[in-house]
């Protein structure tokens, strides 16, 4: 299904901090390599924590923090080791990440610190980077938000975000290379995803791969 969408912003910046700590108590760390997402989830809660010109104009703005990667090389090596979770306000393999590979450079950087790495998107260009995320492997893992197998409402509700099938195919790849994947089922919005015969189905997907 083609959805037509306003004309993309994207405003490069300079970021006066990589590691953020961790509201959750399963992260010590998030690292938002982007701020605003090209997504435009309906439902998502970030349109809440980022300025105005983004958060009213969502899906359609992006700024890109050009030097996070620079001052993520000296927060590594500062820094108490934990788990950072990549991203928790954006979508870390935004389409942009293709030109700027902010997040595969963040994961090498972390990595190679001996940072315990997270990664949840909902993109398959997070494949492009499988070389990476295969090598440190004992120390990274993947997750993708799937909230329906429908790709009608996924349309409705994520509306420039990647289809499903896409999502189902990066996490058996991921899977079949000996990558720890997960799935975030959620949010489940009454009368809109909460079919239960939709869960199930992403239920059964998960318990194959």
């Amino acid at each position: 299904m083609h959805i037509n969408r306003k004309k993309i912003i994207i405003n490069e910046i300079n970021a006066k901090h990589a590691l953020g700590i961790s509201g959750m108590k399963e992260l010590d760390y998030t690292l938002n390599p982007y701020l605003g997402c090209l997504h435009g989830c309906l439902y998502c809660y970030a349109i809440g924590m980022n300025p105005k010109n983004i958060a009213g104009d969502w899906g359609n703005v992006l700024y890109v923090r050009k030097n996070i990667t620079e001052i993520l090389q000296m927060e590594a090596k500062k820094y108490k080791k934990g788990i950072v979770g990549i991203s928790s306000i954006t979508d870390p393999y935004n389409p942009v990440e293709g030109k700027y590979r902010l997040t595969r450079n963040s994961i090498e950087i972390l990595a190679k610190n001996n940072f315990y790495v997270t990664l949840q998107t909902k993109s398959p260009l997070a494949l492009r980077d499988i070389d990476i995320i295969k090598k440190y492997r004992n120390i990274i893992d993947i997750g993708y938000t799937i909230t329906t197998m429908d790709e009608k409402i996924k349309d409705m509700i994520e509306p420039y975000s990647p289809s499903v099938r896409s999502r189902m195919r990066a996490l058996k790849k991921f899977s079949e290379n000996g990558i720890k994947t997960w799935i975030f089922i959620g949010p489940i919005i009454k009368n809109i995803n909460d079919n239960l015969n939709d869960i199930y189905n992403i239920i059964e997907f998960a318990s194959k791969i």
